[in-house]
């Protein structure tokens, strides 16, 4: 790569809907600004929310159709085929299991091709693992990622399961905690960053921010926050899936007109100082983003245990 060039990395997502690893990515190429051209790719191309959080001066394009498909059953031609896109970039980024076929596909044919560096983020598990881990996706794991350049994980217990279930090297992981611009908390909140909320006179709003996918137990916040009576207000800013289990469970329960889903919103330091209790149900979480810009603006939290880990 000649000097004037920008490094080309390639990101490979299972989804790009604004969530933590998301948000952690998207905050990194807007640091990073020009100095880097981008190209992500999504598994599920419909999920692509946290595309509107790139800056417009960050070099970034989507080739979904372009590329192979991160999706599919494991096999020598699909991976061949991504091991040659990879020889397109100078550095590899893999986040999650739904990346992990592009993990693969590098460790098996980086020995006889020239492939850039990998580096994959694991951020925590999906609903199909909250309570235990798939043996054969541990194996998957502990065979894909032998030839990459470093895991980033970003809590102890996930340090954890990469040395023990996934049989990592300890100098191939790197546990790097999620971490936010605090200064920017301490602002005091834009009125109207939440569409739809204007609050009332002795009421009380709970609020969250996240993907709105099963893991997250949505409805779960929704039966809660129900039970409390019309002095209390739920706002879930976040976007994804499960949209329509939501609205569902809130009408169920007569809470619909108490309920508001703005979807995404870029720039949470605007608004999430307008909630007055934070709440995450998620089945699983590793050291959430969402927590720690909720304890930034000084936000009492009512969290499930596995929020915690």
């Amino acid at each position: 790569m000649a000097e004037t060039e920008r490094p080309r990395i390639l990101h490979l997502h299972s989804g790009f809907n604004l969530g933590g690893k998301e948000a952690r990515a998207v905050r990194l190429m807007n640091h990073w600004g020009g100095r880097a051209q981008h190209t992500v790719i999504s598994a599920d191309h419909g999920a692509m929310g946290a595309r509107a959080a790139i800056e417009r001066q960050v070099p970034c394009d989507f080739p979904m159709e372009a590329a192979p498909s991160l999706n599919g059953l494991p096999g020598l031609v699909r991976y061949r085929q991504w091991a040659r896109y990879m020889q397109g970039f100078d550095l590899v980024l893999s986040y999650n299991w739904g990346a992990m076929d592009g993990v693969m596909a590098h460790r098996m044919f980086a020995p006889f091709m020239k492939l850039p560096p990998l580096i994959h983020h694991e951020d925590g598990f999906n609903e199909d693992e909250a309570e235990r881990l798939n043996p054969k996706r541990n194996l998957f794991r502990q065979l894909a990622l032998a030839r990459a350049y470093a895991l980033v994980v970003p809590s102890c217990m996930l340090e954890d399961v990469a040395l023990g279930a996934w049989a990592q090297p300890v100098r191939r992981i790197h546990r790097i905690a999620n971490g936010i611009d605090v200064d920017a908390y301490a602002k005091p909140p834009t009125p109207d960053a939440i569409p739809g909320l204007s609050k009332r006179n002795g009421e009380i709003v709970v609020g969250t921010l996240a993907g709105l996918r099963a893991v997250k137990n949505l409805p779960r916040l929704v039966r809660a926050v129900a039970s409390f009576g019309e002095s209390v207000r739920l706002v879930i800013v976040g976007e994804g899936p499960e949209r329509e289990a939501i609205l569902q469970k809130a009408h169920a329960l007569g809470m619909a007109d108490r309920l508001i889903l703005p979807g995404f919103l870029p720039n949470p330091a605007r608004y999430v100082g307008l909630i007055d209790i934070f709440a995450l149900s998620s089945e699983s979480e590793q050291a959430p983003i969402s927590l720690i810009e909720a304890m930034a603006a000084g936000l009492p939290v009512v969290s499930t245990m596995a929020t915690l880990a």
